[in-house]
């Protein structure tokens, strides 16, 4: 599995730009990653820090961005860190997750494909099946299509499903049922789902919290490749 083209890193950092509000071409004109593209947002009560290849980008208000001043890119993918930014304004951190993309089809399968369902009450039985905290995480309710392996008894049994993310990525997520779990079947509905997403035209994005060495281990075996590091810490409005 070679490093993403250069061609699909564009449309992965152009993605991205829009979606933290700076220029077009903000992350592909970074020397090194300790010289971040900024954006001031003194409303927001989020602030948000990228890392992707060898640039990087933070959005916040001023005092955040001041106060980040001295902190090299790497130590701001620590949670730790972001959260001492904020430390007298109640900061809350979402992150940091590790940013994989996939932008190569699968390999052929051997045997019987599997039945596919594309109804979402078979994304809710999965979701039932699992912990709460799996569910949140995969979060594939909001996704705008879905797809579901079923059993031999047509029982849905594993899940994927991804949404448009800025006009050019599928953010992919994916759910299987604990009693379904190391049989493969995450990294084959991811792949279904990939393959999907590459259909439409779009770059397979896959979000792993970077503690979560399973989630991480299943987008590596659906081909994804690892580039980045997204973290968010959000204050209370009251103290902006």
């Amino acid at each position: 599995m070679g490093p993403v083209d250069s061609h699909h890193l564009d449309i992965i950092r152009l993605a991205w730009s829009r979606e933290l509000g700076l220029p077009d071409d903000a992350l592909s004109t970074r020397p090194d990653a300790d010289d971040r593209a900024v954006r001031v947002d003194d409303d927001t009560d989020t602030i948000r820090f990228l890392r992707l290849g060898e640039t990087s980008a933070l959005v916040g208000p001023r005092w955040a961005i001041e106060r980040a001043d001295g902190h090299t890119s790497e130590e701001l993918t620590e949670s730790a860190t972001l959260l001492a930014l904020t430390q007298d304004r109640s900061g809350r951190c979402a992150g940091p997750v590790v940013l994989a993309f996939g932008t190569d089809y699968q390999e052929p399968a051997t045997g019987q494909p599997p039945l596919v369902s594309h109804e979402h009450d078979h994304v809710r039985q999965v979701e039932e099946a699992c912990p709460p905290d799996d569910v949140t995480e995969a979060h594939l309710g909001d996704r705008d299509r879905w797809f579901t392996i079923l059993d031999d008894a047509e029982q849905p049994v594993s899940s994927a499903g991804y949404a448009e993310f800025q006009g050019f990525l599928a953010d992919v997520g994916v759910l299987t049922a604990p009693a379904f779990r190391r049989r493969g079947l995450g990294a084959a509905v991811a792949g279904i789902a990939t393959d999907d997403a590459l259909d439409s035209g779009l770059i397979a994005q896959c979000r792993s919290p970077r503690d979560n060495l399973a989630s991480r281990a299943l987008a590596a075996r659906a081909g994804y490749r690892e580039l980045g590091t997204y973290a968010a810490v959000t204050i209370s409005r009251s103290t902006l």
